[in-house]
């Protein structure tokens, strides 16, 4: 199984023209990277269910193994962009890395998508949480991608969900059996769901 790291940078809205002026670049180099099976990122638009006003943004790489991931980390690449981030940002990325499922041969990417995050009290509930989370997906007629994160510390499951626009997803999300599910599935942890527009 892959692994996928999501990164979430500190950017204050004063370098957000200089950060989306150079992520297109960094994006392609990211993926020409041997080591990197796919990059991806964009702003964060919704949080919780409410418009995000300041400027946030979300990126993604994969990688086919862990050892993978760390020799990125270590790389001369990474250090040297390691420094341009740090010399700019608010402070430290936010980052969590995941066990995921096979990476989605074939899918057509949506415009928006839902990366919901969910942190439970031991992993023995992560069944439990999955089934809630297969659920409903099922009454949203939605494919889903997505898996659980390694290392120490919390135990966090990820699930990834594509949607055509913000009105898709809300109204989507208003259904009484949909609504239903997903409080169903909040209350099994702690939730944090953002909507990111892909770039």
């Amino acid at each position: 199984m892959p692994y996928m790291t999501v990164i979430i940078p500190q950017v204050t809205n004063e370098h957000k023209d200089t950060f989306l002026g150079a992520w297109r670049t960094i994006s392609k180099e990211m993926n020409d990277l041997p080591s990197v099976l796919g990059a991806s990122g964009g702003q964060i638009v919704a949080q919780d269910g409410a418009a995000v006003t300041d400027f946030k943004f979300l990126q993604t790489m994969a990688f086919a193994t862990l050892e993978d991931a760390k020799a990125l980390e270590t790389s001369e690449w990474a250090q040297a962009h390691k420094a341009k981030y740090e010399a700019a940002a608010a402070g430290p990325p936010l980052v969590g890395m995941f066990k995921v499922a096979d990476i989605p041969k074939g899918a057509t990417p949506k415009a928006f998508t839902q990366f919901s995050r969910i942190t439970i009290s031991n992993e023995s509930k992560h069944g439990e949480v999955r089934k809630a989370w297969e659920e409903l997906m099922g009454i949203l007629g939605k494919e889903s991608w997505g898996g659980m994160s390694v290392g120490e510390g919390e135990h966090v499951g990820l699930g990834l969900v594509g949607w055509d626009s913000l009105e898709e997803a809300g109204a989507a999300m208003k259904e009484p059996k949909a609504a239903a599910a997903w409080t169903k599935y909040h209350s099994l942890g702690s939730c944090k769901d953002i909507m990111v527009k892909l770039e």
